[in-house]
């Protein structure tokens, strides 16, 4: 993983808006956006495994969104299995299953 040029920024106005309101961090293919500066070392670890995934896969992991949405995305579940989470609050509500953590699109 290059983590060369990544930075974190913490931007609560972000997670204001609609899509963004449920969650304290979002990647993308060099920032980590979070809600807070207060958060724990397992998002971080999360969301730094989005950047990794985006490394790999560009263009196929962001939209995989598109076609799987959140809960049920394997790229989801690889990063919440990355730091032991079973799932985040937006999955959790809707009963989804986050064991299965292979890696996405292989």
């Amino acid at each position: 993983m290059t983590i060369d040029g990544v930075r974190v920024v913490v931007t609560p106005w972000l997670f204001r808006i609609g899509p963004w309101r449920p969650f304290d961090g979002f990647a993308t293919h060099r920032v980590i956006f979070l809600r807070s500066a207060d958060v724990g070392d397992d998002l971080i670890v999360h969301e730094l495994c989005h950047v990794w995934q985006m490394q790999h896969r560009p263009f196929r992991m962001p939209l995989s969104y598109l076609r799987t949405g959140y809960a049920a995305n394997g790229y989801e579940r690889q990063a919440r299995a990355a730091v032991g989470w079973p799932g985040v609050r937006a999955s959790a509500e809707r009963g989804t299953d986050v064991a299965d953590a292979r890696t996405p699109g292989s």
